[in-house]
């Protein structure tokens, strides 16, 4: 039975490269980095966490940079924002009762939690707190904060010649946000730190930063792990902005720059079209990551069940539900009604 499973995978790896060869030439690097991003972030789901501690201030940020940086603007704002909706809703309620489903859990608390999109309702450091979303789809808040994000900076998009003014105003609001009691639905408190993030990341592609010189990108660097080292904890889902909201904006901005960069390096070669094949499928891996978690769990501790969960554990969590994720998409993209519904193709 393994033996068949495996030779399924490398055959659709192999037929994927063979029509990446084929494809016209297009901006790969940014699938290459969501690629990369998508690794981080189920890596941050597992026993290897700590491992993370260079990549915090960055990693999750990169997927809305990511977003501005590769955004088109074509079509009205009422269009785009109607795209934008069903792309992210539909695939939010699908794989939402899949999960319900996989872990056969319909309290009440799950479906306000579906309703609100919010891993808890207060900070997570107060206790004692109301989780939600913890029928292993807690990493879906990043759909719907995606819908609130994209509507904020599309109002900045589409009133440029305002966008001094509204940048301002999107700063003072994360700033204000910090000190609200709970955590709003739909990531409306951290809204518009990820809308500006993403408006660096349709700047950075409008200026060309991606050229930017060796020299400077190094200095970057630089600036980027000086800032993680003082940072202190930070995770977006549960607006934990460290120690400074500005110098989050710096990590995530510097650090998405800096992936863009080594992922132009990787473009073309065996990596970077692993990682181009990760970052179109990261959608679908996002969502259904903890079910391959939890079972890549209970199998290392049905086989070894004297060790500890530690760091090669977390490797062996990260390789199922990269693998895991990856088959499942493939499946949904190739069933044709069950693609068309999820991803509205």
């Amino acid at each position: 039975m393994l033996f068949f499973v495996w030779k399924y995978v490398l055959k659709r790896l192999f037929l994927h490269f063979q029509a990446y060869n084929d494809m016209a030439e297009r901006l790969d690097y940014v699938d290459i980095a969501k690629g990369i991003g998508i690794v981080l972030v189920v890596c941050s789901h597992t026993d290897a966490l700590s491992l993370m501690w260079l990549f915090m201030g960055m990693f999750v940020p990169l997927f809305y940079f990511c977003s501005g940086y590769t955004f088109s603007q074509k079509g009205t704002m009422v269009e785009l924002m109607k795209k934008r909706l069903i792309k992210l809703l539909v695939p939010y309620v699908f794989f939402n009762i899949l999960m319900f489903i996989a872990f056969w859990s319909f309290s009440l608390r799950e479906f306000v939690g579906f309703f609100y999109s919010r891993y808890c309702l207060y900070p997570l450091n107060i206790t004692p707190n109301i989780k939600f979303l913890t029928s292993g789809n807690y990493p879906m808040w990043f759909l719907t904060s995606m819908v609130t994000t994209y509507f904020l900076f599309l109002l900045l998009i589409y009133n440029e010649r305002y966008k001094y003014v509204i940048t301002a105003i999107y700063a003072i609001l994360a700033l204000v946000f910090t000190f609200c009691p709970i955590l709003l639905p739909w990531s409306v408190d951290t809204a518009p730190f990820t809308a500006l993030v993403m408006y660096a990341g349709y700047e950075s592609r409008k200026h060309e930063f991606i050229n930017t010189n060796v020299w400077k990108r190094i200095l970057l660097a630089v600036i980027y792990v000086c800032l993680e080292y003082v940072g202190g904890d930070m995770n977006l889902s549960v607006r934990m902005y460290g120690t400074s909201v500005f110098i989050f904006f710096i990590l995530a901005v510097s650090g998405s720059l800096i992936v863009l960069w080594l992922s132009k390096y990787l473009q073309g070669t065996p990596i970077g079209r692993l990682f181009v094949t990760l970052g179109q499928h990261s959608l679908t891996i996002f969502c259904v990551e903890i079910a391959f978690i939890v079972m890549a769990k209970d199998i290392y501790r049905w086989a070894l069940p004297n060790v500890e969960l530690g760091y090669i554990a977390g490797f062996w969590e990260i390789i199922i539900a990269l693998l895991g994720g990856w088959m499942f998409s493939v499946l949904i993209h190739n069933n044709k009604i069950l693609s068309k519904i999820v991803y509205v193709a």
